[in-house]
């Protein structure tokens, strides 16, 4: 996949892990502001990038040691993820709107 494509990919990721998330919530209370929601979407893209960038551009050896590396980061307390609704929700009704305009 070419690095243009990656970093789309990334800003994507990014953007919908944020919207319509705690992090909004928080900005739009006034607990955090502007300028920590522009740094923690900035951090977050570029963190997704590098990961994206190592598991599609990189030899399978370097992907491995950087894996190898983060995983040093493991959440052990962390619940395990499952699928957004949010985001299942509003793939839905995409596919609904393309499918009546069809």
């Amino acid at each position: 996949m070419e690095e243009q494509n990656i970093k789309k990919l990334a800003l994507i990721i990014s953007a919908n892990c944020i919207r319509q998330s705690t992090i909004e919530e928080c900005q739009k209370k006034g607990q955090i502001n502007d300028q920590q929601v522009n740094q923690i979407n900035k951090e977050m893209s570029d963190r997704i990038f590098t990961f994206l960038t190592y598991l599609l551009q990189k030899p399978a050896d370097e992907y491995t040691v950087m894996m190898e590396a983060m995983a040093k980061h493991y959440p052990e307390n962390w619940e395990q993820p499952e699928l957004s609704q949010l985001i299942l929700q509003q793939q839905a009704q995409t596919a609904t709107s393309a499918s009546t305009q069809h």
